[in-house]
């Protein structure tokens, strides 16, 4: 949910290659179902399923309306019957009224987009100097080239990455400043490159200049956006 001058994140999978099955019946004409839920309290219901014949996860109204998460676990001997084991994880639906406070982020155009580094070789020099300071100024070239910089009273380090690959992008696009650079919160940025656990193949940054970085994590499946605003660097 985008709230004003927080970052935001944006995460869309692909159907296809996450159900074999799928039925929704919505309130409007698209079929959705806008619903608020727990990550936490998701991934716990889905952490034993490696081992499962069969997951379904379905829209409940039991006590309260809840996600059922039922799990077909193998026999455990011969002539032992299957396991079923439900996990019901509160969902909170989200009104239609409000429907348009959960609409993709918009961004302003972007002024340079680089692919990042490895994300284990970014997510090292981030942690190195998190503890610095609260800000670090992210700097890109149309020329392949990113510095990340923190400045303190005390310290000033800058640690540059080049020879990045720049990715293909539509005739239209303007390219003419041939840098751009913002200013971040440094500990969001860590979370972000922290999300290498999805598996991730590329990550792209967006630099909008002195405004925001919008990040991409892709991977086959799933696409993760994440907006992080300019900060006031002081």
């Amino acid at each position: 949910r985008l709230v004003s001058g927080g970052t935001t994140i944006w995460c869309e999978v692909t159907q296809s290659s996450f159900f074999d099955d799928f039925r929704i019946e919505g309130k409007d004409d698209t079929g959705a179902i806008l619903m608020s839920i727990c990550p936490d309290h998701l991934a716990r219901s889905l952490c034993n399923t490696s081992n499962a014949t069969s997951v379904k996860v379905k829209l409940a109204k039991k006590q309260t309306a809840c996600l059922s998460v039922e799990i077909a676990l193998p026999s455990t001997g011969t002539g032992s019957i299957q396991r079923l084991v439900t996990h019901d994880v509160p969902v909170s639906l989200v009104p239609l009224t409000h429907w348009s406070e959960y609409d993709e982020p918009t961004m302003p155009q972007f002024d340079v987009s680089l692919y990042l580094p490895p994300l284990k070789r970014l997510r090292t020099v981030i942690e190195r100097i998190n503890n610095l300071s609260n800000h670090v100024t992210v700097h890109g070239t149309w020329a392949g080239e990113m510095t990340l910089s923190v400045k303190t009273e005390l310290v000033t380090t800058r640690t540059y990455f080049t020879e990045l690959d720049v990715p293909q992008l539509d005739s239209d696009v303007d390219t003419s400043r041939a840098s751009a650079e913002v200013t971040v919160d440094i500990k969001k940025l860590l979370l972000f490159v922290q999300g290498q656990g999805i598996g991730a193949t590329k990550a792209i940054c967006n630099i909008v200049h002195n405004q925001a970085l919008q990040l991409f994590l892709l991977q086959d499946d799933v696409q993760l956006q994440y907006y992080l605003p300019s900060i006031d660097s002081g």
